[in-house]
């Protein structure tokens, strides 16, 4: 079996070509179905997604998942999205705004965007740029529990000069602001209508969240907790009417069920199906794979606040004890993209010369020895009388997740490192801190997650030394001189070699200190109804880029 993915995924990028070559990195596989007749069990128009991700809630300024990324591009717009060649395209903006074309001032102080002018709300209400700069005033505002306000706070003014237009001076020059301003990224704000939300003194518990409104080509017409989010084709949108009907997104809580499900055709879409499945995956009569090379990265993240893991020895130690190509051969089967950095390899910032952490106990070992944890008589380490044992954290319901916890477990005891396994559902694990979330509230040593990066290299927002909760995601708590003096030069720069110069830096110290233990860059595997047309996924933010094309 092992054998026969192999040679799946050996075509799969015959198809693509070379990861680091190509612009497509998206190969799909058909399984003994004509995609020139319906499936018996398609409804036609009707797509039926199923995923294990549970949202937080809809609303994107608050939400802190990926899932509630992939949703908003359902039912909102963005200022700018990326497609599937990792392209920035217009979205409610009519072009992307560049030095060439005037949208960018020589000194990168000034932005401007030119707004579309037959875009209306779902409720009917008229889209300009008051509702731009309003959702910009929601981020900005304390008492919303937004994930980061990177990039936002560095605006000085931002006005309309028409309803159509806006205009952003900053304060300081920012390389990745484009990308990120309203803009399909590591953390996507979509635009909030002004009509209806205005008047409320924050977002944190607004009806809002669970039934959002957009401008987008789907809009949420139910959403029962845990079960299922549904989806109607807006005839209003500004592109024109989606070609699917309705899409139903089921929450599933399993791989193994949402893998039965697939084999029934109870779904058509198995979203992000767990690489340690994809022998079963394979071989499904009526459907196909998609591979998708993204920007995310899998890791094992440590908490730096939380003795022993404050002793850099102890983190390295783990890292040495952690076999990574073992992971990647035996649970993903290959299918994932070895990693040594925060950045892929297939990207321009990635620095192939940054330090690794191969395979090793016996250095393992002696890093422990060096800290002063002494093996007791059980094989367990103690240190002034207290047992090296460490609570290591993720989400519920992954197949990949759980087998990696189990590996990493046996691994990390093999050198006198208790674990204890505490797994949570991802909206609880990922909540924000002011809800009690498990990793912003810190209340974990070691967690197995993963980041996705935007189309920028810039993930400040991960090690910046004022992004601690509740300021950003830096629940690692670095703070390192060397890395944030690189990060502000690479934030500031427009010189390409400049910034690869410095994120070059940024992976070495990241290597150096080790926050987290990089595993893999993931491809996201995604198994479809034959039937299902014009799913095009980018490896950037959220594959769903351009469900309105999507038909079934």
């Amino acid at each position: 079996m092992r054998v026969r993915i192999a040679a799946i995924l050996s075509a799969l990028l015959a198809i693509s070509g070379t990861i680091a070559g190509c612009s497509r990195v998206t190969p799909s596989l058909h399984n003994g179905a004509s995609l020139g007749g319906a499936n018996e069990w398609t409804h036609p128009g009707v797509l039926r997604i199923g995923g294990r991700l549970v949202p937080d809630n809809l609303n994107l300024l608050i939400g802190t998942q990926a899932i509630d990324t992939d949703l908003g591009m359902l039912w909102a717009d963005f200022l700018l999205r990326v497609d599937d060649k990792g392209e920035l395209v217009p979205d409610l903006a009519t072009e992307v705004p560049t030095l060439a074309n005037g949208g960018i001032s020589r000194d990168g102080l000034t932005i401007i965007y030119h707004l579309h002018r037959n875009v209306k709300w779902q409720d009917g209400a008229p889209f300009d740029a008051d509702d731009v700069i309003f959702t910009y005033n929601t981020i900005m505002n304390r008492k919303n529990f937004v994930v980061t306000r990177a990039g936002y706070e560095l605006i000085s003014s931002i006005a309309a000069p028409d309803k159509y237009t806006i205009v952003v001076h900053l304060a300081k020059p920012y390389a990745p602001f484009v990308r990120i301003f309203f803009a399909v990224s590591s953390t996507s704000f979509c635009v909030l209508p002004k009509h209806l939300l205005a008047g409320l003194p924050d977002l944190n518990r607004a009806d809002f969240n669970n039934h959002p409104i957009g401008t987008g080509p789907f809009k949420v017409v139910s959403y029962e907790k845990d079960v299922e989010v549904r989806f109607v084709a807006n005839p209003s949108y500004f592109r024109g009417p989606p070609r699917l009907r309705e899409i139903e997104y089921h929450i599933v809580p399993s791989d193994n069920t949402l893998l039965t499900q697939i084999k029934t055709h109870e779904i058509d879409v198995y979203y992000r199906a767990s690489e340690a499945q994809m022998p079963s995956l394979t071989g499904i009569p009526g459907t196909k794979i998609y591979a998708t090379a993204f920007t995310r990265f899998g890791d094992i993240g440590f908490n730096g606040s939380h003795p022993p893991l404050d002793d850099v020895r102890v983190r390295r130690a783990l890292a040495y004890a952690t076999n990574k190509a073992d992971l990647i051969a035996k649970i993903t089967h290959g299918v994932n993209i070895p990693a040594d950095s925060d950045q892929p390899p297939f990207l321009w910032a990635f620095d192939p010369n940054v330090r690794k952490y191969p395979f090793d106990p016996a250095r393992a070992r002696a890093l422990l020895d060096a800290a002063g944890w002494v093996p007791g008589p059980d094989g367990i380490r103690r240190k002034n009388g207290q047992p090296l044992l460490l609570v290591m954290s993720g989400y519920t319901g992954s197949a990949t997740l759980t087998a990696t916890q189990e590996v990493v477990q046996r691994e990390w005891r093999d050198v006198g490192v208790d674990v204890e396994i505490k797994d949570y559902p991802s909206d609880i694990l990922y909540a924000p801190v002011g809800e009690g979330g498990i990793e912003q509230s810190g209340k974990f040593d070691a967690i197995v997650e993963s980041w996705g990066n935007g189309s920028d290299p810039d993930d400040y927002v991960l090690f910046g030394c004022a992004n601690a909760p509740p300021n950003g995601w830096n629940v690692y708590h670095i703070c390192d001189p060397q890395l944030e003096a690189a990060e502000h030069t690479a934030l500031i720069s427009n010189d390409p070699a400049v910034r690869k110069a410095q994120y070059a830096i940024v992976q070495e110290r990241l290597a150096d200190q080790v926050p987290v233990i990089f595993l893999w860059f993931e491809r996201y595997i995604t198994i479809t109804n034959s039937d299902f047309t014009g799913y095009r996924p980018s490896h950037v933010g959220s594959t769903w880029w351009n469900p309105w094309e999507w038909s079934i």
